[in-house]
């Protein structure tokens, strides 16, 4: 299997790319029936809520391990305390790494070759 490393704008940008390739998905819940407007006789369409849900992230072919934020390893800390005297600086993006024999190509814009990856998956 090969791994991919991902990194997209944003949460939603990875959350609507999981959707494309089917590892998000909408079950709307029905919040109101159709009815019929007493002073008009208009119909008035039924009212969902997004009700959204994860598929499994893995199979024997692929695996999906959503990182999300990733923070540098420049953060300053007393050496004495270990207090964090400055914060790490945040990566930009949304990460996320797929390992298989394939990628979607919904998710190929994201590919990044880190450097020294932040996280990988075991061989």
């Amino acid at each position: 299997m090969i791994t991919y490393y991902l990194r997209f704008p944003s949460q939603d940008d990875w959350e609507q790319a999981a959707a494309a390739i089917g590892l998000r998905v909408n079950n709307p819940i029905l919040i109101e029936e159709e009815k019929l407007d007493p002073d008009t006789g208009e119909v008035i369409p039924p009212v969902y809520e997004d009700n959204w849900s994860w598929l499994p992230m893995y199979t024997h072919q692929w695996g999906v391990d959503e990182i999300g934020i990733i923070y540098n390893d420049d953060g300053v800390y007393d050496p004495e305390t270990g207090e964090e005297l400055v914060p790490p600086t945040i990566i930009e993006g949304w990460h996320a790494n797929y390992a298989g024999d394939f990628l979607p190509s919904e998710l190929e814009p994201y590919i990044v070759t880190p450097i020294s990856p932040y996280r990988v998956f075991a061989s």
